[in-house]
């Protein structure tokens, strides 16, 4: 089986993008896999089950829950390009309750799946189903922690840039997310 070519992998990143991400120029540096991995995750994705809303809100709780400062940014941008509100946003940045149930159950099955690691108990189950959050939800939430985890374990040891046009969000953020949440998190996602 041939290696991923990074170079490939920078034209189409650039194509699909509009920029190479860090993430990609990071990993590259060392191996195509995660870029290739990511590329192909990430289209796949975009046919699934969950709505752009939804993906980012997914995307933007696990930033949170996995303090990645480049997650944030990224999916703040990428967020309000999809509809949700700057008032969402801030709430998905602090960790409070959204007013769409939709959104809110999907952010707790997100939340829910890692604190426990999808060991999900029947109860759990139903009460999810309950509120509208079906298999396919879950299975994509599990691909979206598997993308981000990758990103922001990445960034967490290299700490690259956030991308230039992304670096007024950055700013924005303030000091959100230059350190794990609690020592908690910092064990369950970072070793």
């Amino acid at each position: 089986m041939e290696k991923p070519s990074i170079t490939e992998i920078r034209e189409e990143a650039q194509q699909k993008f509009g920029v190479v991400p860090g993430f990609f120029e990071e990993t590259g540096q060392h191996t195509g896999a995660p870029a290739a991995v990511y590329l192909i995750a990430d289209e796949a994705l975009l046919k699934g089950v969950l709505t752009r809303r939804e993906q980012q809100a997914v995307l933007l709780e696990l930033a949170r829950i996995h303090s990645s400062r480049y997650d944030a940014v990224v999916h703040v941008r990428m967020a309000l390009d999809a509809g949700l509100s700057s008032t969402a946003v801030g709430q998905l940045l602090d960790g409070e309750p959204l007013q769409d149930d939709r959104l809110r159950a999907l952010v707790d099955a997100t939340r829910q799946a890692c604190d426990n690691r999808a060991w999900f108990s029947p109860d759990e189950l139903r009460s999810l189903r309950k509120r509208g959050v079906r298999r396919g939800d879950l299975y994509e939430i599990f691909a979206f922690t598997g993308m981000k985890k990758m990103t922001a374990f990445t960034h967490h040891i290299s700490d690259f840039p956030v991308e230039a046009p992304l670096r007024p969000i950055e700013e924005q953020l303030g000091d959100r997310f230059r350190e794990p949440a609690d020592t908690k998190r910092q064990r369950l996602f970072m070793g």
